[in-house]
């Protein structure tokens, strides 16, 4: 979707609006068919499973369901929760390396902090729209699941939202929103099959076993290192120093009247969920030492499993 305020200049002004209503209808819409596509997965659940084909679900998972034997279950919240995660946030990761790899946004604004931080990006602007509108309806369906109702995840969601929201309403940072909440989710891309087969475990020795361990695995390791903590880290550093910059010599006040505090509110975002970055990764590293340790068949999902208690992304 074109900015119309964006065609005489790359940069934005403290002319534009908000971001929001140019998207609120697809924002509305989205959400709606995000909640319809849950509730019709977990009504169509008995059928679904039957077409893949999907074991039951770990007996860690049906203890909380009603039934004779509370150890063989069928979570279709867990599927349906998935599901839509999993394409919503494939989605992002699909924008984002577009935008970020290939289209290279780096070439369509200025070379500047005031570029970096103010310039307008369609990719940018459509993931702070799309990302705003999934965290809330990843807030609302995680209370409804008791693995999900943890209090990082919930923290995490409402921070993410904050992330999103910011950037949507006052047309801030499209050029780092397509890193934070696109090229970011790459690792979900994966993560999705893991989780799947964390909540269905697959039969030793399958194709969907082989895929998980051989592939998936290695793959999320690999993407979440890349994406999570070394880029996070680097790509917030050049954030924090463009902040910085536009503060000192004014032009923060002059592009976004009144709406500094949108810059502090990022910077101590952007640190309390890089530190959650790292503390998911040395839980991966630790599995991955574990896993190379004791051998490939001993835990399917062994470099996943403790980062799924902490969070879904």
């Amino acid at each position: 979707m074109k900015n119309k305020h964006s065609a005489s200049s790359p940069l934005t002004t403290s002319q534009i609006p908000s971001g929001f209503p140019q998207y609120r209808t697809q924002m509305f819409l989205g959400f709606a068919i995000m909640t319809g596509l849950y509730c019709i997965s977990i009504a169509n659940f008995g059928i679904i499973r039957e077409i893949l084909q999907l074991p039951p679900s770990a007996p860690e998972y049906c203890q909380s369901q009603p039934g004779d034997d509370a150890s063989l279950c069928w979570r279709a919240d867990l599927f349906a929760f998935e599901l839509v995660s999993g394409l919503a946030l494939m989605w992002c990761g699909y924008k984002g390396f577009c935008a970020w790899h290939i289209k290279k946004i780096q070439k369509m604004i200025p070379n500047a902090p005031e570029g970096r931080l103010f310039g307008y990006i369609e990719e940018g602007h459509t993931l702070t729209a799309v990302s705003t509108t999934f965290q809330l309806f990843d807030l609302g369906v995680s209370l409804l699941i008791p693995e999900q109702r943890q209090l990082l995840f919930l923290c995490h969601h409402i921070m993410a939202a904050t992330v999103s929201w910011y950037g949507l309403n006052n047309q801030y940072f499209h050029y780092y929103g397509v890193f934070y909440l696109g090229c970011s989710e790459i690792s979900t891309i994966p993560l999705v099959a893991i989780d799947l087969a964390k909540f269905f475990p697959p039969e030793p020795g399958s194709n969907y076993d082989f895929l998980v361990q051989a592939i998936c695995g290695p793959l999320f390791a690999i993407t979440f290192t890349y994406y999570r903590v070394i880029l996070w880290w680097t790509v917030g550093y050049q954030m924090f120093r463009d902040i910085f910059h536009v503060l000192r010599n004014g032009n923060a006040d002059r592009m976004r009247p009144g709406r500094n505090h949108v810059l502090y509110v990022m910077m101590l975002l952007n640190l309390l969920l890089g530190a959650l970055q790292l503390y998911w990764f040395t839980i991966i590293l630790g599995e991955a030492m574990e896993f190379l340790g004791v051998g490939a068949n001993e835990d399917a999902q062994g470099i996943e499993g403790k980062y799924q208690e902490s969070l879904e992304l």
